[in-house]
């Protein structure tokens, strides 16, 4: 609901659902749950429950890596413990590294969807997560490019064995028996399958439909090991794994390249773990650029996103409503969340008012009578000097001076020009 492009969508939903309808709703990042509770029982009039904890079963340890690095380092422990001086450690060998800063960042673990010269440092961590038997693993970034060239690199490994590919090929095979002959002979069908049977997996908004739902399948029966996603995987969907990986916390959001935020580090990361599988779950960001220990605190021990409305009216709602009888833009506004947000805020901005009030009465200004008394007289001679220049400045009487050659101090409300030379003078 908080996205301002699809956000609308969801909330326009909630206030059209019919009153008889029950609601159910699931969130581990939301601060204000009551805010939202209260909302629904306004426009729909029936009692809406909050069940909150913020007990996780399964604690994470969150480690990074340094970019060309040659292992990571424990940042924030399972007690959730922030570790300065491993996160120093990690900053210092950033520094040493090269290939960790400057233009050619990160060329060596992404570059034109290709593999560069040698392993890069995706392969190196996921072949230690393999190595320790930290799989599942998810693999984030935030590029669909990027997202299937890491899936590619990591082709080489077979993650499953025999039974396991020939499962993966049935499960595939009865999912696309839907589909048309010539729509199962497209590429991005063709390719997906050996990828599959080798236990790695891609996740993205640009597969079909039918394709996600297959990869999904498979990853909840743990025939998938590796899946390179984007972050709409974290959103939505209950699909936990041992180990969850950043390919960056640096993200291009439409205006300029940004942290993520803390919200999105926890809507991501709490994917690791797996409640009655995992004693604990593990978080590894890679990092090219240095990070200071306030960004990372904020990020990595931060709150979540408070869940703010996006509701705004567009062409396509009110062609809509037009349709719909009994129903207009302003019944959209008034029971809408932002509306509610709004209103709910005026008694704090009430007080606050009153606040500044009762702090302004409290002031007490020394000879106030004489102040106020110089006061009217500077808004007096301000008055008296503008109608001076109004005079000075009439035509009748500036005119004749207006000679070409003659000098000119400039000076107007909006600046100081200084001095200048009169070239040309045209009387209208």
């Amino acid at each position: 609901m908080r996205d301002k492009a699809r956000g609308v969508v969801w909330e326009e939903t909630l206030i059209l659902l019919p009153h008889k309808v029950h609601h159910v709703f699931l969130s581990a990042t939301i601060p204000n749950a009551y805010e939202f509770a209260q909302w629904i029982v306004k426009i729909h009039d029936q009692p809406c429950h909050v069940v909150y904890t913020d007990f996780r079963p399964t604690p994470l340890q969150h480690y990074l890596f340094p970019a060309g690095g040659s292992g990571i380092y424990l940042a924030v422990d399972e007690k959730g413990v922030f570790r300065e001086d491993n996160f120093s450690r990690a900053m210092s060998e950033l520094e040493r590294n090269p290939e960790g800063t400057g233009p050619t960042k990160g060329k060596k673990k992404f570059k034109k969807g290709k593999p560069t010269d040698g392993p890069s440092d995706v392969y190196k961590i996921v072949k230690m997560i393999m190595t320790k038997n930290y799989h599942p693993v998810i693999v984030f970034s935030f590029s669909k490019r990027e997202c299937e060239a890491n899936a590619l690199q990591m082709s080489k490994i077979n993650f499953n064995d025999n039974s396991e590919a020939d499962m993966v090929k049935s499960v595939f095979e009865n999912g696309i028996s839907a589909l048309s002959e010539d729509d199962r002979n497209l590429p991005q069908i063709v390719h997906l399958l050996p990828l599959l049977q080798r236990g790695i997996g891609v996740h993205h908004s640009g597969l079909l439909p039918i394709l996600k739902e297959i990869i999904e399948i498979l990853f909840q029966e743990g025939l998938i090991k590796l899946l390179c996603a984007t972050e709409t995987f974290s959103i939505g969907l209950n699909m936990p794994a041992k180990t969850v990986v950043f390919t960056n916390v640096q993200k291009f959001d439409g205006v300029a390249t940004r942290w993520i935020s803390g919200g999105e580090y926890i809507q991501m990361s709490g994917r690791a773990g797996r409640r009655g599988l995992d004693d604990r779950g593990i978080v590894i960001m890679m990092l090219d650029d240095k990070m200071e220990t306030s960004v990372a605190k904020s990020m990595v021990k931060g709150e979540a996103d408070p869940l703010n409305s996006a509701f705004h009216l567009g062409y396509t709602m009110i062609l809509n409503l037009l349709r719909v009888e009994g129903i207009s833009p302003e019944y959209m506004l008034q029971r809408s969340f932002f509306q509610f947000q709004s209103i709910s805020k005026v008694p704090k901005y009430q007080e606050a008012v009153e606040a500044l009030e009762d702090e302004y009465n409290a002031l007490e200004v020394p000879n106030e009578s004489s102040v106020a008394k110089y006061w009217e007289i500077r808004q007096q001679l301000a008055r008296f000097n503008q109608d001076v220049r109004d005079v000075v400045m009439h035509p009748n009487y500036c005119t004749p001076f207006l000679q070409p050659g003659r000098l000119l101090y400039i000076k107007s409300p909006d600046g100081d020009f200084g001095w200048g030379v009169l070239m040309q003078f045209v009387k209208r």
